[in-house]
């Protein structure tokens, strides 16, 4: 998934913490009516309304909601989780916004993930269950969110200081107030959850009958509540000596519970054990799959991305015993997010080694791998419920090792080793490369090249350094096959860019960023070359009886 990232100065972070985790930036409205099974599948039927990101070109006759079509193409590419879809639509709004509907299908709602453009969206509902098989609904704001803030004494403030503080108080708030209202002011969303038994427990959603809640969020009543609070003279004063100022410390979550939701209690719902199955799910999705591509061929939606590249999967090459071995290790038994207390830079307990792999052949593309088993001698399973990807995969100067992590749970304090860790680590292997020529184009924001899918989507001064240009060119490449770009002036000389950064998704280059000494030409031709015939190999590795730190037993 491809996220953008805002820095927030830290007085102004834990207000818009669950404004930001309840919502989607972008997106003016949003309804969904979810239908869940007791495992965990199920359907749900999305209608958003918002301001495209994309707005592509028309040809004369088309009707006017054509131009969003890269944009619900890109609701239907990138979304993550969902087997089919059915009963599409979209169009443009009278006052010019674009709107969207469609029932998906996921096999795990946990692993559902709808993209919007530009958006944050920091947390979602996660589903659970306990060990009688209940089913356990809630809002984490934190992987600690269950952790309690300490109550500090309020014997250190006097009535006047208390009184000044309060002022200040309400004067950083009115500071931000503005950016806050552009950013939720206009929001809304409002999901039904039609869940497989019955609700034993349910608090700050709202109960609709004894198998449906409801989650209903409205920016300008959540600014409102905020308005309300900073107005409270009494209430704010406490939380000042309590330590919990709204814009110097932090409040504790039931705090910002209350603020928002009305109740001193988190977001959850909690159904009974005894549940049924409320749709067959294989027949509607075999039914929707049947009709998948006539719909989106009557939509005129066209979801093929450009590959120029293909990967045929062949047989896995085991390594060699012994070819495998731990580098480093990092182990983060305790952290503390509110009080921004970081071991090793790290906000998340675990832990985490660091493998170094010998492969068969040199100068390969290493990519992502899999964990498949890691238990300790304590008989105690580290393997991560989720997040079993091996990461930061870099291939050695010489090409022949790949040295990548794998992040587990902490070992508990009886734990002295490892008995078995096992995976796999997937790497690449071309034939050869082939370039791809543009075309001849406008070197300016949103030129189209003779290449569907690329386009330019920015191009400019750089702010941080006037000596040089930037531009944004929007591709859609399997990622880590691009291997050079190439830049020539319309009379064909070339000239000299250099690669400064990118953005992608686990499989796809979605943008790639280049950088030139003074100012593009108004127009040339970009020529990309690509790493071509390639087949994929996983390579399983396996270290059996190490110490905590890595060396052999």
């Amino acid at each position: 998934m491809w996220n953008k990232i805002i820095t927030l100065p830290k007085k102004l972070a834990w207000i818009l913490l669950l404004l930001t985790a309840i919502s989607i930036m972008g997106c003016l409205e949003e309804k969904s009516e979810y239908t869940i099974n007791p495992d965990l599948s199920g359907k749900a039927t999305f209608e958003l309304t918002f301001t495209p990101g994309q707005i592509g070109h028309s040809k004369p006759g088309d009707a006017p909601e054509q131009m969003i079509k890269t944009e619900i193409e890109q609701i239907l590419r990138q979304s993550k989780g969902i087997d089919t879809w059915r009963s599409i639509s979209f169009d443009l709004t009278d006052e010019g916004s674009a709107h969207f509907t469609g029932t998906a299908y996921f096999p795990d709602i946990n692993k559902l993930f709808l993209w919007r453009s530009e958006f944050t969206e920091i947390n979602r509902l996660q589903f659970t269950k306990d060990k009688s098989g209940r089913i356990i609904i809630e809002l984490p704001l934190f992987p600690d969110d269950k952790k309690e803030s300490p109550i500090k004494s309020t014997e250190k403030f006097s009535e006047a200081e208390l009184t000044q503080q309060v002022k200040l108080a309400r004067l950083r708030y009115n500071q931000v107030k503005p950016m806050i209202q552009v950013m939720f002011n206009t929001f809304k969303r409002d999901s039904l959850l039609h869940l497989p038994a019955k609700i034993e427990k349910i608090s700050n959603l709202e109960k609709v009958n004894d198998t449906t809640a409801r989650w209903r969020i409205q920016g300008s009543e959540k600014i409102e509540a905020m308005d309300k609070l900073m107005a409270d003279d009494e209430r704010l004063k406490r939380l000042i000596g309590e330590g919990k100022d709204p814009f110097e410390g932090t409040p504790d979550k039931l705090t910002l519970y209350e603020i928002f939701f009305g109740h001193e209690e988190p977001i959850q719902v909690v159904i009974s054990s005894d549940s049924k199955n409320l749709f067959d799910y294989d027949a509607e999705v075999s039914a929707a799959r049947s009709n998948y591509d006539q719909m989106l061929k009557e939509l005129k939606l066209v979801l093929t991305p450009v590959e120029p590249v293909k990967i045929p999967t062949v047989s896995s090459v085991s390594a060699e015993p012994g070819t495998v071995k731990v580098g480093g290790v990092r182990l983060i038994r305790y952290q503390d997010r509110e009080r921004e207390i970081r071991p090793l830079h790290q906000f998340e307990k675990g832990y985490t080694l660091s493998l170094i792999l010998e492969l068969p052949d040199p100068n390969l593309i290493v990519i992502q791998g899999q964990v498949k088993k890691a238990i300790t001698d304590t008989g105690q399973i580290i393997l991560p419920e989720r997040n079993r990807e091996t990461s930061f995969p870099v291939l050695s100067k010489d090409g022949k090792a790949a040295v990548f992590e794998v992040n587990l749970s902490v070992p508990d304090k009886d734990a002295k080793a490892i008995a078995e860790l096992s995976g796999t680590l997937g790497y690449l292997k071309s034939a050869g490369t082939k370039k791809i020529d543009l075309g001849v184009m406008d070197f300016k924001k949103d030129a189209r090249s003779n290449v569907e899918d690329i386009s330019i989507s920015s191009v400019g001064v750089n702010s941080w350094d006037k000596e040089h240009s930037q531009m944004d060119l929007k591709v859609n490449l399997l990622r880590g096959h691009l291997k050079s770009t190439k830049f020539y002036r319309e009379d064909g000389t070339e000239f000299e860019v250099s690669q400064s950064g990118g953005s992608y998704t686990e499989d796809r280059l979605l943008d790639i960023n280049y950088e030139t000494k003074g100012e593009f030409p108004p127009r040339g031709r970009i020529v990309i070359e690509v790493i071509d015939e390639i087949t994929k190999h996983e390579i399983p590795f396996t270290l059996i009886n190490i110490s905590l730190t890595g060396e052999p037993l």
